[in-house]
């Protein structure tokens, strides 16, 4: 074994058999730190190289740059597999350099799971996920309705110059297209069934399907999937857009709720357009089902509205409207709920964008079926 000792101004360098031991011999700071790396780089070292020994016994004057040169070494013994060792150190040393050497963070071992129980480990984080959601919305529905109670006997607590123009995006503006889709249902329904009371010569009983089957249940359900596509929507990126520009953290600071602010406006407007919507459209899909009976089966416009006006009663008109109101009220409260979840950038937006769609459709259809039963049970 071969033994060479060079030392110089600011380091000793011993190379022992491929055992390299730097020992700094007064000061490691950023005044002189040009002449360290001078003295020593890595380029330098020759021969095949085990193990690097920094020994700190003989310093007595150190700054940041101790930090740096300690980084450096260990990022070269890690790329070429180098064993690395800190010698010498006293307290206050050590204090300084566990303060300020960055703590390598341990990357825990990748588990490797079977095939069933990645696919049930996987059920049960989605199941958690649906439950968690559950229990923030049922938590923000609670919220909105206290500040919905305490607003009806403070009227002035509502943002109520908000209110007309989400009124007239949430109801006027959807009545084109509500209408005309409510009048294709009305067309296709009443084409269905005139073809099937036609076998049986009941064809004024083509009244009694397109009046009951509009006013209950198509009209209201397909103008709310609508307003969902529209409002629900347009709520969660309105709102999630203020949210990411920090617009509600700034409203919160300035002493707004949000509640109050934001939601109640869009709530209130969405369900007060919603019944008016569905008035429209019940009409609208009448006179689609009397053109295509009128188109396919014997019948008058007379005969039509005769037995339309004994097979269609209050109730039937008005379990529709009361759904519509429901209806209006999810859909609003469902889109605000998930504008207040976005989180990040333009991504997080989209995605509960559409969740809100989603979401909101199927808590429609949910409310639509348990409203079957009840006003069934209730004889209505």
């Amino acid at each position: 074994m071969q033994e060479s000792s060079i030392q110089k101004k600011k380091l000793e360098i011993i190379n022992d058999g491929g055992q390299i031991v730097i020992i700094p011999l007064s000061s490691i700071t950023i005044y002189n730190a040009n002449e360290i790396e001078q003295q020593f780089s890595f380029e330098k070292l020759k021969g095949e190289v085990h193990k690097i020994t920094l020994n700190l016994s003989e310093l007595t004057n150190y700054d940041s740059y101790l930090i740096i040169l300690i980084n450096e070494i260990k990022e070269y013994c890690s790329s070429e597999n180098i064993e690395f060792e800190l010698t010498g150190l006293n307290d206050n040393l050590q204090n300084f350099i566990n303060i300020l050497l960055p703590k390598q963070k341990e990357t825990p071992p990748i588990e490797h799971k079977s095939f069933l129980v990645a696919y049930f480990s996987n059920i049960g984080e989605v199941v958690r996920i649906i439950f968690s959601d559950l229990f923030k919305l049922v938590e923000f529905i609670g919220e909105v309705a206290k500040n919905f109670l305490l607003a009806v006997f403070n009227l002035k607590l509502i943002r109520w110059k908000d209110f007309p123009h989400h009124f007239l995006n949430a109801g006027v503006n959807a009545v084109p297209i509500t209408s005309l889709i409510v009048f294709l249902i009305g067309l296709i329904s009443g084409y269905q069934g005139a073809v099937q009371l036609s076998q049986f010569g009941a064809d004024i009983y083509l009244a009694d399907l397109v009046g009951i089957s509009i006013t209950r249940e198509l009209s209201p359900l397909m103008v709310a999937i609508i307003v969902a596509g529209r409002s629900g929507s347009a709520f969660a990126a309105e709102i999630g857009t203020m949210k990411v520009s920090e617009e509600i953290d700034a409203l919160t600071t300035m002493g707004f709720d949000r509640i109050q602010f934001l939601v109640l406006p869009r709530v209130i407007a969405v369900a007060l357009a919603m019944p008016f919507l569905v008035i429209i459209c019940d009409l609208v899909g009448i006179i689609g089902g009397l053109i295509a009976g009128l188109a396919t089966l014997d019948i008058t416009i007379s005969s039509f509205f005769a037995q339309l006006n004994v097979a269609l009663n209050y109730g039937h008109v008005f379990s529709g409207i009361i759904k519509s109101i429901v209806f209006g009220l999810l859909i609003a409260t469902i889109g605000c709920f998930r504008g207040f979840q976005v989180q990040g950038g333009a991504e997080s937006v989209g995605r509960y964008t559409t969740a809100s769609v989603v979401s909101g459709v199927f808590l429609v259809i949910l409310t639509d079926a348990v409203f079957v039963f009840l006003l069934s049970a209730l004889g209505i």
